[in-house]
């Protein structure tokens, strides 16, 4: 074959040609990415570990933040998780997943919650018992990203939350 040749079958591969796990670790929310439902508590931050959302000081209310689940080549799920870093043991995070009936509305539905502990450090926390595919054709979808501090020197860190395929 002809360097040529090669030189172009190889670039087709590399980039045109699906990977073998595509859907896999497929939805991952930037944290600094998602709306925040009150701007007045939260900030934006960069760290070593990349930017991240916390409290602003002297704020104590939650930050909560809404990442919309939009789930276009993949509808099956089983894994959620949220990376945070904490710097004392008076304050959590959680990542949240619920949903919402359009065809027959009602109340708002939590299907699957993650929660890291009140421990100091980055913490990579996953619940591996998620089991579900989205209806899109009768639900909306959104994960919340909630974080909790009980004392005004806690500064919890969140860095990112997915919801994945990884099986």
């Amino acid at each position: 074959m002809k360097p040529k040749r090669s030189i172009l079958i190889v670039l087709f591969l590399v980039l045109a040609a699906n990977p073998i796990y595509a859907d896999d670790f497929w939805l991952q929310y930037l944290a600094a990415a998602c709306p925040v439902a009150s701007k007045n508590n939260s900030q934006v931050v960069e760290t070593e570990f990349g930017p991240g959302v916390q409290h602003r000081d002297g704020k104590l209310t939650d930050v909560v933040l809404y990442c919309s689940i939009n789930a276009d080549t993949s509808n099956y799920f089983d894994w959620l998780q949220v990376v945070a870093e904490d710097n004392t043991s008076n304050g959590y995070a959680t990542a949240t997943v619920w949903r919402m009936n359009t065809s027959s509305p009602s109340p708002a539905e939590q299907l699957y919650q993650v929660k890291t502990s009140d421990q100091p450090g980055v913490q990579v926390a996953f619940n591996n018992e998620v089991d579900f595919s989205v209806d899109v054709a009768d639900y909306v979808y959104w994960m919340e990203i909630r974080i909790v501090r009980t004392s005004p020197d806690a500064v919890i860190t969140v860095y990112n939350a997915s919801l994945k395929d990884v099986l």
